[in-house]
């Protein structure tokens, strides 16, 4: 266990009344060799004086009120307490501390791209992100050892080596691991794939926690929910990330992708029959300032359709 597990373990004892003498020994040891500001970031103040208040009546429960004998000295029953007094404005000062650090490493950020739209960011460690349209990226205020963020949808990183600090996406169904390199995740909940493509550098997919294949330059892995296996291929480097230069870029997409994408871009809803267009692949490449009339007519002209708008909503129905 750490020493930040610890405290906090010791600390959550001594707000129940259940440490030991050990323990608050342990703790005395260990503040007195660090070099430590006192923190003021309590949730707020009647936690501070609640907490303080506990410590002091568990730390008062914990001493006798009979001299104790020492190594053949007698230790009056003052000197304990001045030394519990002591231990008790450590352990605030180490509480503070505690639920500060903990509160931002825990703390996610939530940022979602509405229709339409793109975002670029940086995260805690310099790392650079673009979100594609509908996507949503979860990151803590601070990193931990490991950097982990989770999506859902398609984001392109550009990721802040750091040997000591691996990088990890989350996905439902993947895990991306980096050290510094750049790479796009496309991972939106309602597709049946989860697709990672390398730009530079090297990554390494998980299906959870069972490695699934190392990628480099060029590599693409796209993984079938349905099928539970995946499938790896090259693409060209330049294509990776066109949608974040404007474009609308899809290479051998199914219906459900093509639609999920004019949803995103353009914040209308589709409705279509999945049997009746379940053989159709395309491969679409378009700027993202066509309207979406012009952007089905594309469509069309890979594999006919006919297509009905009302409102927000489009109809889409195979062209026989």
């Amino acid at each position: 266990m750490h020493d930040q597990e610890k405290i906090a373990a010791i600390i959550t004892r001594l707000e129940t009344g259940t440490c030991t003498p050990q323990e608050l020994e342990w703790l005395h040891e260990w503040y007195q060799s660090q070099d430590m500001q006192d923190s003021t970031a309590f949730r707020h103040e009647s936690h501070r004086q609640q907490l303080r208040t506990e410590m002091l009546q568990h730390i008062h429960d914990q001493l006798d009120t009979a001299p104790v004998v020492t190594e053949g000295r007698i230790v009056p029953f003052y000197k304990k307490w001045w030394a519990a007094a002591g231990l008790l404005a450590a352990v605030v000062s180490v509480s503070a501390w505690l639920w500060h650090d903990y509160r931002q490493q825990h703390t996610l950020l939530l940022v979602e791209v509405g229709p339409g739209q793109q975002r670029q960011l940086m995260l805690p460690d310099s790392s650079l992100v673009w979100l594609n349209a509908g996507a949503k990226l979860k990151y803590p205020r601070t990193f931990s050892e490991v950097r982990t963020v989770e999506l859902e949808g398609e984001g392109f990183f550009d990721i802040h080596p750091d040997a000591q600090h691996p990088f990890e996406v989350h996905t439902q169904e993947l895990n991306v691991q980096v050290l510094g390199t750049s790479f796009d995740v496309k991972a939106y909940n309602t597709l049946d794939e989860t697709q990672v493509t390398v730009k530079t550098g090297m990554v390494k997919v998980l299906h959870h926690q069972t490695g699934l294949d190392v990628l480099s330059a060029n590599d693409q892995l796209t993984y079938s929910r349905s099928a539970q296996q995946y499938m790896k291929s090259t693409v060209e480097n330049d294509q990776i990330n066109e949608w974040a230069n404007g474009m609308i870029s899809l290479s051998q997409a199914g219906f459900a992708e093509v639609a999920l994408t004019l949803e995103n871009q353009y914040g209308v809803r589709i409705r279509y029959n999945p049997a009746e267009m379940k053989t159709f692949e395309y491969t679409l490449r378009c700027s993202k300032q066509l309207s979406v009339t012009q952007v089905l007519d594309i469509i069309s002209s890979i594999h006919p359709i006919l297509y009905d708008i009302k409102d927000n909503e489009i109809t889409i129905h195979r062209k026989n």
